[in-house]
């Protein structure tokens, strides 16, 4: 399964690598990447994989905002 979403509030590598490593740790996620300039990300995962708290915890950050595209 894949889903696509839109961060914004991304501004650098750290921004970029906090984020994958956020997500990477979720139940459920085989891959994820986050293309730095556009903000978009690409989530590989099963069926346990959980969007809405994907979002929350990307949020609880700090200085993000999800978009769920997908």
């Amino acid at each position: 399964m894949r889903t696509i979403a839109t961060i914004e509030g991304i501004h650098c590598r750290s921004c970029k690598i906090l984020i994958e490593d956020v997500c990477g740790d979720m139940v459920g996620v085989q891959s994820c990447n986050l293309d730095l300039e556009t903000g978009g990300m690409v989530i590989e995962h099963d069926e346990r994989f959980d969007q809405n708290r994907f979002k929350t915890e990307i949020e609880e950050l700090g200085k993000y905002t999800v978009n769920i595209n997908s």
